[in-house]
Formats: structure tokens, sequence, C-alpha cells
């Protein structure tokens, strides 16, 4: 009798084997389930890696930009401004129009030549240097670049044309202070000084003969000055600021058929009318002062407008490509705001 299996052997042997199997197999899918779930979290590490990379590029390019800025345009701020001041500070085109008027009043013979040998040579180099970040620029901010670039070349332009026209401010300084002092000595008598300036209001006052005394001629230059002064002394200095600014003293003196009248009804102790003149004087002067910089101002606001733009943009663009909520945008100052 040969010796076989023992009873429920192949039974137990069989257990075992599916036991096996199914360890095997429960193994077999743990590893697979691990592989699948490995891939998925480096699919998912890689993707957060290339967003914050992609983010990282934006933000390193308005980097760039920022730095370039603070050094090739805060030279020429430096320089038109006369000291070394944060542009982004400022909140209005009035800001800066103070600040370049202010360097102007410490060196008022000298600052047109500034502006044109030093500061010029300055936004020159800005715009080239500026101008070189354009084809490296993200698409995201190119927008914004594009339009701060465009505004170097007209700032360029309204500071020249500033320069010229400061350069006239001497002599319509110097007319003003003639109206005062040749006003100041203003009498019944026929003095060269009353000869001319009775001359000098005929030619300034229109329908001088029609005031019937000095309260017209009040009425008239507060209600003109305070509307158009600059116009009306623009005017007067052309026209008329050759007969105050070349009196001879000690030539005889030639009255006016109108010197007896006029010199009658307009004179007055009190020479309020000089008052009155410095008023117009120094509003009109005001005046130019915002017209001499007005397309640099122009363009200085859009170069603003496009510099915070441009950095608000990568910060809103970096938070967009993460996932993350989008940054406050900085507080900007109405237009022309004081």
């Amino acid at each position: 009798m040969s010796m076989g299996s023992p009873p429920g052997m192949d039974e137990y042997q069989r257990l075992i084997a599916e036991r096996a199997a199914a360890q095997k197999k429960k193994r077999t899918i743990y590893g697979v389930v691990l592989v699948v779930a490995l891939g998925a979290g480096g699919f998912w590490w890689k993707q957060q890696k290339d967003k914050a990379n992609a983010a990282q590029a934006i933000l390193d390019a308005a980097g760039r930009f920022a730095e370039r800025d603070k050094t090739e345009m805060g030279a020429f701020w430096s320089c038109a401004f006369g000291s070394e001041i944060d542009v982004g500070m400022l909140q209005s085109a009035q800001q800066i129009q103070q600040k370049i008027e202010g360097a102007y009043f410490t060196q008022q013979k000298t600052f047109s030549d500034h502006l044109t040998t030093e500061c010029v040579p300055k936004i020159e180099r800005a715009r080239s240097a500026l101008g070189a970040l354009v084809a490296d620029m993200p698409a995201e901010l190119k927008p914004s670049l594009e339009k701060y670039v465009g505004a170097l070349p007209r700032m360029q332009t309204g500071i020249e044309v500033y320069a010229e026209k400061i350069k006239g401010r001497g002599a319509v300084k110097d007319v003003d202070q003639s109206i005062q002092e040749v006003g100041g000595a203003f009498s019944p008598d026929a003095t060269a000084e009353s000869v001319a300036f009775e001359k000098f209001l005929v030619c300034a006052i229109p329908d001088l003969d029609k005031k019937k005394d000095i309260q017209g001629v009040l009425e008239y230059l507060a209600a003109t000055c305070k509307d158009n002064a600059l116009d009306f002394m623009t005017g007067v200095r052309d026209r008329c600021g050759a007969l105050v600014t070349n009196v001879d003293k000690d030539g005889k003196p030639t009255p006016s058929k109108t010197f007896k009248a006029n010199t009658k009804k307009l004179y007055e102790e009190d020479q309020r009318q000089l008052q009155a003149w410095d008023y117009c004087a120094k509003r009109s002067r005001k005046g130019k002062k915002q017209l001499d910089l007005e397309d640099f101002l122009t363009a200085a606001g859009d170069y603003m407008e496009s510099r915070a733009d441009l950095v608000q943009t990568a910060r809103e663009a970096a938070a967009k490509i993460q996932g993350q909520p989008l940054p406050a945008a900085a507080k900007k100052a109405p237009p022309g705001a004081e």
C-alpha cells in the first residue's frame, strides 16, 4: 500500500497556495497604488514648481525694471529736483512742479543750462536703458512697459521746452518790478516817472478814458486778472512794458494830451492800483509756470501711472499663476490732485 497524502492535506495545500496568491496579489495592488500615488504626487509637485517658477520669472522681470528705473530715472529726477527724492512718494503733477520750481528758485540764472547740459543726457540714457527691457519682458508686463517707455521721449521734449521758456522769466520780472517802481512815483506832477506811467496806463487799460475814476480801474484789473491774468499781463508786458522799463529820469518828459485829465482822476495817495498790478503780475507768473511745464507734466503723469501699473500687474499675474488672492492695488491720487 503506497503512502499517500494524509486526509485533508491537498485541501490545506490549496488553501495555503490561495492565501499566498492572495497576499501576492494584494502586495502587487499596493505596489501599483503606491506607484500611482507617487506619480500623481510627483506630477502635482512638478505643477506647483512650474507655477512658482513662472510667477517668480514675472516678479524677477518687474524687479529688473524697478532697479533700472531707480538707477536711470532716479538720476534724472535727482538732477531736475536738485536733491535725491523718490518720485514714487509724490502724489500729483503739482508736487512734481513744486519740486522742479523749487530747484529753479535756488539757481535761477543757471537752471536752464543745468537742465539742458546735465539732466537731459540722463533721461536720454534712461530711454535707452529702459527701452532695452521691452524685448525680454513677459507678455503680461509689456503693455505697461511700452506706455512707460513711450512717455520718456515726451518728458525729454517737455523739459527741453521748459528749459528754453524759463530763460525769459528774468525779463518778465523786470517789467513787473518796473511797473511797481515807476508807478510808485506816479503823481499829478509832470515828472519822467509820472509821464511814463500815465502812458503805460493808457496802453494797458482798454477804454481808460471811459473809466470814471481809479475805482473803475481797480475793478477792471480785479475782474480781468481773476479770470485770465496770464493772457492779460503777457499782452501788457509785450505792448506796454518798454514804457516803464526805459524811463529816462534825467531827460525832459513830454506829457501826453491826456496826462492832466488822467492824473487828476487816477492819482491817489494810497496807490491802491500798485497792489492791483502786483496781484495781476503774481497770478500771471504762477499761470505761466504751469504753462511752461505743461507738456512735461502731462508726460510725467503717464510715466507715473505706467510705472505703478507695471509693478501692480506683476504682483497680480504672479498671484493668479499660483492661485493666490490678488494683492490690493495701491491707491492712486486723482489726476491733477493737489
